[in-house]
């Protein structure tokens, strides 16, 4: 990350996707290896911590607000990542891509 760069919401996940596959085949097993446990388990924190987040809200009765947050820009594309928002809204549609909405992310200059 650079000083001062800024992604649109869809565009973090893409960058993410683009240096996990850069480590992931680093040319050093003991590197690769490692980049890809890492993955594994950040994976399994957000999935499992996502599906008990909105088990929880749907045991308060909060199907409307899961609803509205299937629909969200932002938050209907990670209930989507971990394949939560067809169970929450199954008519929906599909989010649209968010509106230049920046995240700032530092330290990191793109290649």
């Amino acid at each position: 990350m650079s000083d001062g760069e800024q992604l649109a919401y869809p565009e973090v996940a893409a960058r993410i996707g683009e240096l996990a596959e850069h480590l992931a085949s680093h040319p050093d097993p003991a590197v690769s290896e490692r980049v890809v446990e890492l993955l594994d388990w950040v994976d399994v924190v957000h999935r499992v911590g996502l599906s008990q987040l909105v088990e929880m809200i749907t045991q308060w009765r909060g199907e409307i607000f899961l609803e509205s947050a299937a629909t969200d820009d932002v938050a209907g594309i990670l209930l989507d990542a971990y394949d939560l928002r067809d169970e929450l809204a199954p008519e929906a549609p599909a989010p649209p891509p968010p509106q230049p909405a920046l995240v700032q992310i530092r330290g990191h200059e793109q290649q």
